[in-house]
């Protein structure tokens, strides 16, 4: 699902990038801390903690080789390692880090507390663990207005979002935290504007096969894929010309 860069940055990449600079503004972090960024595909939230922070060390992990290699080839600040490792058992001694920062990496990290439990580990006490995922309530709009085509085609499909082990909402994302002993829990809305410049570039990136939705695609018959192309389309325009996709995330 993510081992790719370039189909990652051309799905899923795009929207770490807007991302990143309000997330990196939530968790306040500050000149001098030595962050780590959990997930970090590649490496937008680390590009963006150079850019607008004075972290004096900045430390990404992910598991996939192809993220790593390409995050070391668009950032060369030495302030940024990336390394190849495991959320669930990273390699960092006890209190290494200022902030553990997790932006939409979560959702695919298999033992989700044990990952929390990690996170809180290697943070200083006084520190901040964070993490952000997709909101999966009909507020995200460009999730929302494909699962509704691809039901309105199979009434009894179960999106992946709503299965065991997502985190798509502030309650169960609150849970987590809870769960690996994470006090003074703060919980915000982050909201970016979704902009594509036609139907076809939005639909365009759900055949890379990326993230839960581009897998649920790539897994359907040609009739099935043409038939859900044309939902969407309809749903989205109606008897309008196809144009601009405008949505919230």
């Amino acid at each position: 699902m993510f081992e790719v860069a370039e189909k990652y940055d051309a799905t899923m990449g795009r929207w770490s990038r807007q991302l990143a600079p309000l997330f990196i503004e939530f968790a306040v972090v500050r000149d001098g801390d030595a962050v780590l960024d959990v997930g970090c595909g590649t490496g937008a939230l680390s590009s963006n903690l150079v850019r607008m922070t004075g972290a004096a060390k900045i430390v990404g992990i992910d598991p996939a080789e192809g993220f790593i290699a390409a995050a070391r080839k668009q950032i060369s600040d030495p302030r940024v390692t990336f390394e190849v490792g495991d959320a669930q058992q990273m390699p960092y001694a006890d209190a290494s880090f200022h902030r553990a920062l997790a932006l939409l990496a979560m959702n695919f990290i298999p033992d989700q507390p044990r990952a929390m439990r990690e996170m809180r580990r290697v943070t200083k006490p006084g520190g901040v663990v964070a993490a952000a995922m997709w909101d999966n309530s009909p507020a995200n709009e460009l999730i929302q207005c494909f699962w509704i085509a691809a039901r309105e085609l199979d009434p009894n499909l179960k999106r992946p979002s709503n299965v065991p082990g997502s985190n798509g909402s502030a309650e169960i994302l609150s849970k987590l935290f809870g769960g690996a002993g994470l006090t003074a829990l703060n919980v915000s809305p982050l909201t970016i504007p979704c902009e594509l410049a036609s139907f076809e570039d939005y639909w365009r990136r759900y055949l890379t096969g990326v993230g839960p939705i581009g897998v649920y695609v790539v897994a359907l018959s040609d009739e099935r894929k043409a038939a859900l192309k044309e939902q969407l389309r309809e749903n989205l325009f109606g008897n309008r010309p196809d144009g601009a996709v405008h949505a919230s995330g």
